[in-house]
């Protein structure tokens, strides 16, 4: 085997164990649960869990706060899980393709599609750090700049380009991940080529999507009303979002004009 094929392997083993550590660092859900209180810090932090059901929901729907937070980490490992099959997939067929193949034009649509999918399989992984996990506590600041980088990545796999005009440095942490949630939300609203999301910061954290036609379901319109009832994996961020701003006592509005605009806003005057 050639040099050039140990290595693609490398990153092809590299892209799966950042995928396999994620499972803990995303919140995933063990494959057996615990029959008492997970952990006294577990049980403590839903004093202040976005996700933890009020008395009128439990009464409702019968869910407690931990099926709660199970569900809600079931359905993000689904999201997270459907935004990697693809990549990680044509990264497997590519590699495939390398070893076996002896053409040289199909060696190099190969090359292209293990570089292609390396890349979208990092950028989703990367964004999904900063904007899902709590590395480091729910508290502190997030470094704008790290933010950008991370957006800009995984845009590059889009068709609508990222216009960053935030100048602020660093976000406290919360405001910093409902806005990247919010990108990974409006990103499935813009589905033609010639598309701009844009983001900026007046009186609030503003994103807006602009282009051929831009939508907007009603399922996601919910989600981020903050009506997790009936949510599927695909709107989880949307979700998500909401769930934070909560939090820090803020919350999202939003304003859709049919096949033209779709703009989300994180109000922080509230």
């Amino acid at each position: 085997m050639s040099p050039m094929v140990v290595s693609l392997m490398a990153i092809c083993l590299r892209v799966s164990r950042i995928g396999a550590s994620s499972s803990i660092r995303f919140g995933c859900i063990p494959t057996r649960l615990p029959r008492q209180p997970i952990s006294k810090h577990f049980t403590n932090s839903l004093a202040f869990s976005p996700i933890a059901c009020s008395r009128e929901q439990a009464e409702r729907t019968g869910m407690t706060d931990t099926d709660k937070i199970v569900q809600i980490s079931s359905l993000m490992a689904s999201r997270l899980c459907h935004d990697l099959v693809n990549p990680v997939g044509a990264l497997n067929t590519g590699l495939e393709v390398l070893c076996e193949g002896e053409d040289p034009e199909m060696q190099e649509h190969a090359l292209n599609l293990i570089k292609e999918s390396t890349s979208k399989s990092i950028a989703v992984l990367t964004l999904a750090r900063l904007a899902y996990g709590s590395s480091g506590g729910f508290s502190g600041d997030l470094d704008m700049r790290e933010a950008e980088t991370a957006a800009q990545a995984f845009y590059a796999h889009s068709k609508a380009e990222l216009d960053w005009r935030l100048g602020e440095a660093s976000l406290p942490k919360w405001q910093g991940r409902v806005l990247l949630n919010m990108l990974i939300a409006i990103e499935r609203c813009v589905p033609r080529p010639g598309s701009i999301v844009q983001v900026e910061k007046a009186g609030g954290l503003i994103v807006t999507a602009t282009g051929p036609k831009v939508k907007f379901s009603d399922e996601m319109a919910r989600a981020f009303d903050g009506d997790d009832a009936d949510i599927q994996p695909k709107d989880m961020p949307a979700c998500l979002a909401a769930l934070i701003a909560r939090t820090g006592g803020a919350h999202i509005t939003t304003d859709f004009a049919l096949d033209e605009r779709l703009v989300l806003r994180l109000d922080l005057a509230c």
